[in-house]
């Protein structure tokens, strides 16, 4: 008898030691936001960072090793009010359902959308939104918190976050103020502090305001154990500080980082054990479900025909485009050689990965986009599909009314439209234009500082 008690005292020893060492004594925060509508990397380089496919798969590594993973929107979905980032801004909260996120922080720029499409977004998302200091002096009515206490029964004595939330009155633009109204960041925290300081083991603040007034509160409520903030940072990869013991840090922009925040659980305390901010790179394979959403975010901007329903301006002094087919009725060296450039295949680039209906990609894809005679979709305007000779040059129209009129003087500012820090981060242009410049070719009766080249 007294074995088989030893046997059953020595099993309970084994299973405490277990359950001690397991990671159910572990749980991680993981935050991520200021997307700025960018769903994806737009794949036109190796080595982009982000996307919201990456991000789920990096969400499902946690819970794979059985680790507990907060996942939490910290706000500005969409950079600008137009109809493309209103789509955006739908899948995104499709993509949050699916990672399980606990609640969307209203940022700034989330209110750029307007009050009718968020007012809508907040009623039928399961989602909760988040907003500490602000309050909406609109007849659309949106639904949202002042803060939110979560509760994590994953351990034996239940534990609770608080997550605050405040916008910095410097970051509101003007026009936002006809309907909402911003109170002072620490007057609005003051009460919620007091409110919640004895009900929360961990409180979390996430502020869209500068670094400095991030610090200046950290600094105010040291109650506060962990801030996001750094607001419109680049490169967040050195934006880590403390403030006494709090760690205050930002994801960066563009959605291609995402901060995690390491805690473990000993004895119904939580304690911090990390904070890193973790690059979204191809280490993270692309997941399967997210994947199907950006497929179908493609074909709904398909569905809707953005390309050819987005306003057109027409160019200046009636000049219009006339595609590098007509360039080269004359230029026939340099439309030979143009034609094995790359430049030549960049609208191919996009239709091979169904991207053909994406007014942000096409801009760069196709000659003359967004003005009233160049390319509007491919079914109408495939002589100006691709990066064509006057993607560079300018319009044609004129110049082929009147070749002897000085006309395509080029540089290097041309470049940089497209070949951008997002979109083209090692561009150089000395080693790019030895890869396209075309051969010198003057027509007949024509004078010799009539082209730029």
């Amino acid at each position: 008898m007294k074995r088989y008690y030893n046997a059953i005292l020595l099993l309970v020893f084994i299973s405490l030691i277990a359950k001690t060492g397991s990671s159910s004594d572990r749980f991680v925060l993981i935050f991520f936001g200021e997307e700025q509508g960018a769903l994806a990397p737009c794949g036109c380089f190796e080595g982009q960072l982000g996307g919201i496919s990456r991000r789920d798969t990096l969400l499902k590594s946690y819970k794979t090793q059985g680790i507990p993973a907060i996942a939490v929107s910290t706000g500005d979905l969409i950079k600008s009010p137009e109809r493309q980032e209103e789509i955006k801004m739908e899948y995104l909260f499709a993509a949050m359902k699916e990672m399980g996120c606990i609640f969307h922080n209203l940022g700034e720029k989330d209110f750029e959308i307007g009050l009718p499409s968020l007012s809508f977004a907040s009623q039928t998302n399961t989602i909760d939104f988040l907003c500490g200091n602000i309050e909406i002096i609109s007849p659309f009515p949106l639904k949202y918190k002042k803060y939110l206490l979560k509760e994590l029964p994953e351990f034996s004595i239940p534990l609770k976050i608080a997550f605050l939330s405040i916008i910095s009155e410097s970051l509101i633009k003007e026009h936002l103020l006809d309907f909402i109204r911003v109170y002072d960041p620490v007057q609005s925290l003051t009460p919620v502090i007091n409110q919640i300081k004895g009900k929360a083991d961990l409180i979390v603040l996430i502020s869209h305001a500068p670094m400095e007034e991030s610090v200046e509160i950290a600094e105010t409520f040291p109650e506060i154990g962990l801030v996001i903030t750094g607001h419109g940072i680049e490169d967040p990869v050195e934006s880590l500080m403390y403030v006494n013991n709090t760690p205050l840090l930002s994801h960066g922009t563009g959605g291609k980082y995402v901060a995690v925040a390491d805690y473990v659980v000993k004895s119904g305390t939580i304690r911090n054990t990390s904070v890193d901010i973790v690059p979204l790179d191809d280490k993270y394979a692309a997941s399967e479900k997210m994947q199907a959403l950006l497929k179908q975010y493609q074909q709904t901007l398909k569905a809707e025909d953005l390309l050819s329903n987005l306003p057109k301006i027409p160019l200046e002094d009636g000049n219009f485009y006339i595609g590098s087919l007509a360039c080269g009725t004359c230029h026939k060296k340099i439309h030979a050689h143009w034609s094995n450039t790359s430049h030549q295949k960049a609208y191919t680039t996009l239709s091979d990965g169904g991207q053909q209906y994406d007014p942000e990609c096409i801009s760069c894809h196709t000659v003359g986009f967004g003005y009233v005679s160049g390319f509007a979709n491919y079914e109408t305007n495939r002589n100006l599909a691709h990066v064509g000779c006057e993607s560079c040059h300018g319009a044609g129209g004129k110049h082929i009314k009147n070749i002897t009129e000085s006309y395509g003087k080029v540089n290097e500012n041309g470049c940089l439209e497209c070949h951008n820090l997002d979109h083209s981060p090692k561009f150089q242009y000395p080693k790019y234009w030895e890869r396209i410049k075309h051969p010198k070719e003057i027509p007949e009766g024509m004078p010799e500082n009539t082209h730029g080249g």
